[in-house]
Order: C-alpha cells, then sequence, then structure tokens
C-alpha cells in the first residue's frame, strides 16, 4: 500500500470523472426506469426485453474502448499522437460497422429478433416500435463511447464525465417530456422513450465531433484515421479481441438469464422485477468500475 509521494492523488484525479460518470449513468437510468414503470409493468418489460440486443452491442463498444485503451495509452506516453489518430481508426471502423450491421437487423427484423427473447407477443408488440428507434442510437453513441475512451486513455477522463453527464441529461428530460406528453407534446409511451434515447445520442455525437474537431491537445488526422495501416490493426486485434470475446461472452451469459425469464409463465412480472434489479446493481458497482 506504500506508494510514492503524489501516487494517491494522480489514481483519485484519473478515477474520480469516471466514478462521477458511471454514477451519473446509473441514477439517471433508474430514472429512466422510473418514468417507464410509471407506465405499469408491461411497458418496463417490453423496454428491459428490446434492450437485449443492444446490451450485447454495448459489450462489443466497452471491449473494443478497453482493447485500445492499452495501445493508446502506450502512445501517449512516447507522444505518438499519429499511432494514436489510426487506432482511433481501427476502433471507429469496428464499431460504426457492427453498430450499423445491428441497428439494420433491429430496423428491418424487429419482431423475429425479439421472438428470439420471448414468446409473448404483447411484450412483442409494444417493444417492436422501441427497438426499431432506439437501435439507430447506438451508431452515435458508439462513436463517441471510442472517442471518450480515448480522451481517457491520454490523461482527460473528465471529457467522459462531462459528455455522458450532459447526454443523460437531455435523455432524462426528454424522457419525462416525450413518455407522457408533457410542454404540449403528445404522450408517445415506451416509443417517447426510445426518441429521447437517440436525440439524447445525437445530442453526444455532436458535442464529441465539435469538440475533437477543435482540439489542439490532441488534433485529429484524417490520413491516420481513414488508412489506419495494418501493423495498427494487427496491434489492436492482439489487444481487443481477449477483451472484446470475454464481454461477448460474460453479456450472452447475463442476456440468457432475461431469455429464461422471457419464456417463463409470468415474463412480463419477472422483466420489470429485474428492471428494476439491474439498474441498482449497476449502482452499486460504480465505484470498482471507475478504480478499475
Amino acid at each position: 500500500m506504500k506508494q510514492k509521494p503524489g501516487f494517491y492523488r494522480q489514481v483519485v484525479l484519473l478515477a474520480m470523472p469516471i466514478v462521477l460518470q458511471n454514477l451519473i449513468t446509473s441514477a439517471l437510468g433508474m430514472a429512466d426506469t422510473f418514468m417507464v414503470g410509471m407506465l405499469g409493468e408491461v411497458p418496463m418489460a417490453a423496454v428491459t426485453l428490446a434492450n437485449i440486443p443492444l446490451f450485447a452491442l454495448q459489450m462489443f463498444i466497452f471491449g473494443v474502448q478497453s482493447g485500445s485503451s492499452v495501445l493508446v495509452s502506450q502512445y501517449w506516453g512516447r507522444g505518438d499522437t499519429d499511432s494514436i489518430n489510426r487506432c482511433l481508426g481501427v476502433a471507429l471502423y469496428a464499431v460504426t460497422g457492427f453498430s450499423t450491421l445491428l441497428a439494420l437487423i433491429t430496423f428491418l427484423f424487429p419482431a423475429q429478433v425479439l421472438r428470439l427473447i420471448t414468446p409473448n407477443e404483447e411484450l412483442v408488440d409494444l417493444a417492436v416500435r422501441y427497438i426499431q428507434i432506439v437501435g439507430f442510437s447506438y451508431i452515435f453513441n458508439g462513436i463517441s463511447s471510442i472517442y471518450a475512451g480515448i480522451q481517457r486513455s491520454t490523461e482527460y477522463p473528465k471529457f467522459g464525465m462531462l459528455l455522458f453527464g450532459v447526454s443523460m441529461c437531455v435523455n432524462t428530460f426528454l424522457n419525462f417530456v416525450l413518455i407522457f406528453g408533457h410542454f404540449g407534446a403528445p404522450a408517445m409511451g415506451i416509443t417517447g422513450a426510445a426518441v429521447a434515447t437517440l436525440t439524447s445520442r445525437v445530442v453526444e455525437f455532436v458535442i464529441a465531433a465539435v469538440f475533437a474537431l477543435s482540439s489542439r491537445r490532441l488534433p485529429l488526422r484524417w490520413s491516420c484515421i481513414l488508412r489506419p495501416g495494418r501493423a495498427i490493426v494487427r496491434s489492436f486485434l492482439t489487444y481487443s479481441t481477449p477483451v472484446v470475446c470475454n464481454e461477448a461472452m460474460w453479456s450472452i451469459g447475463t442476456s440468457m438469464l432475461t431469455v429464461i425469464m422471457g419464456h417463463m409463465a409470468n415474463s412480463q412480472d419477472m422483466l420489470a422485477a429485474y428492471a428494476l434489479v439491474g439498474n441498482i446493481d449497476k449502482l452499486s458497482t460504480v465505484v470498482c468500475f471507475g478504480l478499475a
């Protein structure tokens, strides 16, 4: 436990913005669940159901982000910003390609995807429109998450905290307006929750893009981003593939619990309860993940 002077101060400065970012996301996630839950158990269960494929996408994004951080932190330490841009390019190609593919699948075949999780047609009918809209939000979220991860790996974790803090505030406000029909807006129910999520992710993407284009601390090199090169791709695969596989197996295992609940006779009650417990679980781990 005895470290050189300044070590723990540096740990706190790096970890606290990430802890606060996770805390904001978890707390506002609970607020989202509460607002959808006010519509009843069936809408909350439908939203939980629709988020299962998107949870797998989140884990993929997290895996790519974690793998790239291994390389980016080393390149930052030796001042190699060109290699950081190449690493950013590989990560963006991977995340954008996968998220676009999943968004198209959930948009074109929403009912078929949902029936893999539950045979409950009432939940499927309610969740179809939600998953069609919210799937596209992860294209924007994937890009902004990768860039926030790059900033975190170059000793600027505060950017992600501010970015996702603004995004979640926009999401919560729009949920309040669109789910219940306040300020003259139509009451759209869970479709309003999907529109709120998509809008907040677009806002998040725009903020990240404006910051990236104007940043002098880590200027973008478009030639490196668009043509990262085989050497960076090989290094990226070496470090990212194990993390992506780990997150994929973990997300599949976790999702199977929801699939089992979705096939039970009282699936609506089970999924609604699981949505509440899931938010408490995320809230309880914010410090652990932030320090990690």
